[in-house]
């Protein structure tokens, strides 16, 4: 279960954002983090629901406990060898929308990325650390 390395890597940065945050706002410091907002690449292989649970078990006792992890998948740009027709696939159907060919090419889309914290700070107004 790979969820777990990636849940270990993922808070680790979501912690040490809200350190260097603390560090340069010591007027606004940031108490806990409310949610953590990533992107999924469309074939990172990963399990959202697996990855979620693991977020909530390594995030205990952490200021990142009880935060919500918000998920939102990443379409794939593509283009397609046969007819040349450049796209961006949005679910797992592997074929040129243009001409129906199964011969396309992607590159990426197996990443998980930290796109952005929204924090519980000392202040009234909620910081969004991105």
């Amino acid at each position: 279960m790979h969820e777990a390395s990636l849940v270990q890597g993922l808070l680790s940065a979501a912690l040490a954002a809200v350190e260097r945050h603390n560090a340069d706002n010591p007027e606004n410091r940031a108490l806990r983090i409310q949610e953590v907002e990533c992107e999924l690449g469309l074939i990172s292989s990963v399990e959202p629901q697996t990855l979620t649970g693991c977020f909530e078990l390594f995030a205990e006792g952490t200021p990142a406990e009880g935060a919500a992890l918000t998920l939102r998948t990443v379409p794939l740009d593509c283009d397609c060898a046969v007819c040349g027709h450049v796209f961006r696939l949005t679910r797992r159907r592997f074929v040129c929308p243009q001409c129906g060919s199964d011969e396309i090419h992607f590159s990426g889309g197996h990443g998980l990325m930290l796109v952005a914290l929204r924090v519980e700070s000392e202040g009234k107004d909620h910081a969004r650390t991105h």
